[in-house]
């Protein structure tokens, strides 16, 4: 295995523990506790792509790790883990929650990232909601 197949094989099982462990995150503690720790509410990262780094790798980690968790790995735990995965290699990113009015007065919800000019996860239907919070790094 080459060095690159390594590294990518490694930030694939760090995505698929992270996804393990957001989940347990989102399950077992208050999301006021969650919002503390993932950045300023209403703070949104830059779009300039001037810094050192592409999100591209981690992008690929999450999705393919995403496919194999133990649970229904969703919207949420992915933003939560690639958030996260961004800020260890010193990347800016926002975490987008959104809510969007489904038929007979139903509430569906929504998360994703943007880090620079790319969604990270969640870019699937994301436009069908309204942001009502975002928690980025300054």
């Amino acid at each position: 295995m080459n060095n690159r197949a390594l590294i990518d094989y490694l930030l694939f099982v760090e995505a698929w523990f992270l996804l393990h462990f957001a989940k347990l995150v989102i399950l077992f503690m208050p999301f006021k506790k969650i919002a503390s720790c993932i950045g300023r509410l209403h703070v949104e990262s830059t779009h300039d792509l001037q810094y050192n780094g592409d999100p591209t790798k981690i992008v690929h980690a999450v999705r393919r790790a995403a496919r194999y968790t133990l649970h229904g790995s969703k919207c949420y735990d992915q933003a939560l883990t690639a958030k996260a995965l961004l800020g260890q290699i010193g990347l800016p990113a926002t975490i987008y929650f959104g809510l969007a009015k489904e038929g007979d007065n139903k509430l569906s919800a929504h998360a994703w990232v943007r880090c620079g000019n790319k969604i990270v996860t969640g870019k699937a239907g994301m436009e069908r909601f309204t942001v009502i919070a975002c928690f980025g790094d300054a």
